[in-house]
């Protein structure tokens, strides 16, 4: 091996103790500004509980873009098994995920999305814990689900929980296609959840199951924000 390649071997090696060091110091910090947000959940049946208490298992979470940070504590510590882009911007969150306890699965809809798409149903044959995907990257349109969650879900016969959020007070992050949004310090956060229906569905029916699961990320995310806009706890 050549001078050259070791050192840009040397440097790939600084480059990702690098991100190492920094994805514990950022999920340190977004650990200790989640844990001031009053987290509520509301399940299909109008039942409410602290995310903490849900029975996690082997599902498919299915999310926006915009409501990923507002979700992201919950998966601290609780071994999901989460989808990252490929390229450098890949890295760094494949990093943070794993300093968050979660397993980076690397692909991305845009540049190999078959293979990325083989990549998790071959994971979560193999890996129990639940799955969080969000649906409608990497550049929307917002709200609207690409069809990997549904042909995950036929694959694996994994359920298929629909999320939805909204924060009583929340920055919403400008220039971004998907609105992302970051819940202010102590304010309440309301969760809705829905399922989506793919017992005994085939891969035929995939398309028409995206369409659905965008129906129905618009009405949980309609939902959260009428109950976060109301007062109360």
């Amino acid at each position: 091996m050549n001078s050259g390649a070791n050192e840009r071997m040397r440097g790939e090696r600084m480059r990702r103790r690098l991100r190492r060091a920094a994805a514990w110091l950022v999920t340190g910090l977004y650990r200790a500004y989640y844990s001031t947000l009053r987290l509520r959940a509301t399940m299909p049946d109008g039942s409410t509980l602290p995310p903490s208490q849900y029975p996690y298992g082997p599902e498919i979470f299915a999310l926006c873009e915009r409501d990923a940070l507002a979700f992201g504590g919950i998966i601290a510590g609780r071994r999901f098994a989460v989808l990252a882009a490929n390229g450098r911007d890949g890295d760094w969150a494949a990093a943070i995920l794993e300093a968050l306890g979660c397993r980076a699965v690397r692909g991305s809809s845009r540049q190999g999305g078959a293979r990325a798409l083989r990549g998790l149903i071959t994971t979560l044959g193999t890996f129990p814990e639940p799955l969080g995907l969000v649906v409608d990257g990497p550049l929307g349109p917002a709200g609207r689900a690409q069809q990997g969650a549904a042909a995950c879900a036929i694959a694996t016969c994994r359920p298929v929980r629909v999320l939805g959020a909204a924060a009583r007070h929340a920055c919403v992050f400008p220039n971004t296609w998907s609105g992302i949004y970051l819940p202010l310090p102590f304010t309440r956060v309301e969760i809705v959840l829905d399922t989506l229906n793919t017992d005994a569905a085939t891969m035929a029916e995939v398309e028409p199951l995206t369409e659905e699961l965008s129906r129905r990320l618009s009405s949980v995310r309609a939902d959260a924000v009428k109950l976060a806009s109301r007062a109360g706890w």
